[in-house]
């Protein structure tokens, strides 16, 4: 898989906790795709389900070199989630139990 390192990238870019913590006020990063391909979507979801919320980009997509500042400001119960990240080429790329707390106001990098 050419994105295998991606996941090594994200699980570097933040801290994996075992337990999940309240959390209720919005989250902030810098998401910079560092690959050659569009990121042409990006969900997150609890764990615990196999369903994915919606698309966190909604109509935008994330160019090769670019990054975008995003905030989730829906008063997220939990601070771990799993991320796919879905690209141009019809590869996606699913990273466990990420925590969006400590990702709070750091940079996410997406690297091939």
């Amino acid at each position: 898989m050419r994105f295998r390192n991606l996941v090594a990238a994200l699980a570097a870019s933040v801290l994996l906790a075992p337990a999940a913590m309240a959390q209720t006020e919005s989250i902030d990063f810098t998401l910079t795709n560092n690959t050659e391909h569009v990121l042409t979507a990006l969900f997150i979801s609890l764990p615990s389900t196999d369903e994915w919320e919606e698309d966190i980009f909604g109509a935008d997509v994330l160019g090769s070199g670019e990054s975008m500042d995003i905030s989730i400001d829906d008063g997220l119960p939990e601070c771990v989630y799993d991320i796919r990240a879905d690209f141009s080429d019809g590869d996606s790329v699913q990273v466990a139990e990420v925590n969006f707390c400590e990702l709070d106001g750091e940079e996410l990098t997406i690297n091939e």
